[in-house]
């Protein structure tokens, strides 16, 4: 089989998209069409600066981190422009005052300490007097003053406060009033929509760029400061700018981000894997284009679990349905089409792993290199679980992969594996053998033999009980080490009974250990009730280890109120606080509603205690009595 399966998987997902795409025969390739717009540009804005009072305004759209501003600076070199950014103005008199602080600094520094000054502004005469407290009119003298010997460029039109109205309006003004050729800067899916005939009152040309990418390309990789990552970077050059182009994402912005995460996921490597350009040629691109996506709103961390449990689910429910008929496609997916020649379901690096990165923004060097290290590049099989070798079957040689099969079912026969996690892999992969024809037998057969495992593992001991942990099964839910389990829509109910029959195993396992754990607890109370608090509630202390685990109600009743009232009296106010705090926010109606009865029958055991009690005794015995079990009592009484 060797890497052929995965090399036909590659090239049929090519053919799917290149018949998928209904234009590309009468498109000019991509770097054609951007040269093509981008000297459009260049000469359409070298003509307008050679106009004399052109009587309009030329808008430049492009969608946002698209190099705007950048490729206008180019075009029109500082020397021969006045640039004024619009975000956060609110005032006409602010965007004026904007348009001084480039045109004429002197003047706008002079306005500033009119500004500052207003209230001795009389006192001083000639032109400051003119303005007296009202800098709208000491600006409007300044307006005459200004001459339209350079363009004036507007940026962030849709990032003004702002009417749009009034800043066409006062834009309109330098082109009209005082014969300045005007560049204006804009987003166009966000402003074009809210133009409608203001547009061509203001603007007699509308030019959308296009992302320069080659040069940003060029000044991101400048930026890097690691030889070894700028190599990679470079020698990937075209796999990064095919994945960039691909997306359809045009943010320069995107891109350079793109280019320091490389920087960030090249720090975690080896040069082991750096050096393995096979392997680099699969992980650049892949890791790029999710970066893209998660960058771009378009995955989450929900559509990174679990990538090839959700592809293959769809593809079976999706199977011999028609168009109408085919289910939701999964977010991955979607984006998975924009690539043809990038598989997003790729295992180079684990769901947890990629979710680290791309949602949390933390690399986790242990995690990156252990996936790469149990891919079929790097893998070493006689190293490695035998499932992490079956599970790689369509990159890997048969006889290794039944090699790994035999050692799996040596496994089972010796009964060596016992993290859920593996346990979990090995009986989906027996699962999937068995739908596929690779193995005889049903999937019941496979099902009966993974219980009579845990069962013997439990029997001998040797089963993990559950932790404390109320978390406990995040270790191996839906995946384990970096991968998903290899369940089919097929196997999904097969996979269930064996998933249900670990868990219950391993709570009954914890059960076994239940006498020395009580054992322990009624100890804590007799002798050291503040580490009792700690062990059975949430404190800022201690470990909580049973706060949420429902096992008191294994004590009898009696045996913990006597056992209570039977320590120190400076060992009562302890258990009063442990219980208190055990049972608050509503615990006996969700996580502890095991212990609701037992609780109560503590409650009447503690008030069969003060009628017993004489003297001191008895108010002492009432005033430890929980509010929480005195509550649960009244409920009761009135039920």
């Amino acid at each position: 089989m060797s890497k052929l399966s995965g090399l036909l998987r590659k090239v049929n997902k090519a053919l799917r998209n290149i018949i998928g795409c209904r234009d590309d025969y009468v498109r000019p390739k991509r770097h054609q069409w951007e040269n093509a717009m981008t000297t459009h540009l260049e000469e359409y804005l070298r003509h307008y600066q050679a106009l004399e009072n052109p009587g309009y305004a030329v808008l430049v759209t492009g969608e946002w981190g698209s190099g705007k501003t950048h490729q206008i600076k180019q075009v029109i070199p500082d020397a021969q422009r006045y640039y004024v950014s619009l975000f956060g103005i609110q005032t006409v008199e602010q965007l004026h005052a904007e348009v001084f602080a480039v045109a004429s600094p002197k003047l706008a520094k002079a306005a500033s300490v009119v500004d500052r000054a207003s209230d001795a502004a009389t006192s001083i005469g000639g032109l400051f007097a003119l303005a007296g407290a009202t800098p709208s009119v000491f600006n409007a003298v300044f307006r005459r003053d200004i001459k339209p010997d350079r363009t004036l460029i507007f940026d962030d039109l849709e990032r003004s406060d702002l009417r749009l109205k009034d800043v066409l309006g006062a834009i309109n003004s330098y082109v009209e009033q005082h014969g300045f050729r005007v560049v204006v800067l804009a987003h166009d899916e966000k402003m074009t929509a809210k133009f409608g005939t203001m547009k061509e009152k203001t603007f007699g040309q509308t030019i959308k760029i296009v992302p320069q990418t080659d040069e940003a390309f060029e000044n991101f990789l400048d930026q890097i400061k690691d030889q070894r990552t700028k190599r990679l970077v470079e020698e990937n050059r075209n796999a990064i700018l095919a994945a960039f182009h691909a997306s359809e994402v045009r943010s320069l912005r995107i891109l350079r981000h793109v280019i320091e995460d490389l920087d960030r996921l090249a720090m975690t490597l080896l040069d082991e894997h750096i050096q393995s350009r096979e392997a680099m040629a699969e992980l650049v691109p892949f890791f790029v284009a999710l970066n893209i996506e998660t960058r771009a709103g378009r995955l989450d961390r929900q559509a990174l679990m679990n990538r090839q449990g959700v592809s293959m689910r769809y593809h079976i429910r999706a199977h011999g349905k028609t168009a109408d008929q085919l289910p939701e496609k999964p977010m991955l997916l979607i984006a998975d089409e924009r690539y043809p020649n990038i598989e997003l379901e790729n295992n180079l690096i684990s769901d947890d792993a990629l979710c680290s990165m791309f949602v949390e923004g933390s690399y986790p060097v242990g995690a990156i290199r252990q996936s790469l290290n149990d891919s079929p590049h790097f893998l070493k099989t006689q190293n490695v679980a035998p499932w992490r070798v079956v599970i790689n079957f369509d990159d890997l040689d048969d006889d290794i992969v039944q090699e790994a099969v035999v050692k799996m079912e040596q496994q089972i026969e010796e009964r060596s594996a016992t993290a859920s996690g593996e346990i979990l892999h090995i009986f989906a992969l027996k699962l999937m053998m068995v739908e596929y024809g690779v193995q005889s037998g049903t999937m019941d057969e496979v099902v009966k033999q993974a219980i009579d495992y845990l069962d013997d593992l439990r029997n001998g001991g040797n089963l993990p009980p559950r932790t404390t942990d109320r978390r406990w099964m995040d270790p191996f839910d839906q995946a384990f080490e970096g991968r998903g389990y290899w369940v089919t829509e097929a196997a999904k109910p097969y996979f269930k009974r064996i998933w249900n029959h670990l868990i219950a195993s391993r709570e009954l396992a914890f059960e076994d250990q239940l006498p020395e754990i009580l054992k322990s607890l009624l100890g804590m109370v007799r002798s050291d009730s503040k580490q009792f608090f700690e062990h059975v509630s949430h404190t800022n202390n201690g470990e909580n280890l049973y706060a949420l685990i429902p096992l008191l109600h294994h004590i009898p009743a009696e045996e913990f109120v006597a056992t209570w009232l039977g320590s120190p009296n400076e060992n009562w106010r302890n258990v009063y606080y442990a219980i208190e705090n055990r049972y608050s926010h509503g615990r006996l109606n969700t996580d502890l509603s095991a212990e609701e009865d037992w609780a109560y029958d503590v409650y009447q055991a503690l008030m069969r205690k003060v009628e017993e009690a004489e003297g001191f005794r008895a108010p002492r015995i009432r005033r430890v009595v929980p509010k929480v079990l005195i509550e649960l009592a009244n409920q009761r009484e009135t039920e």
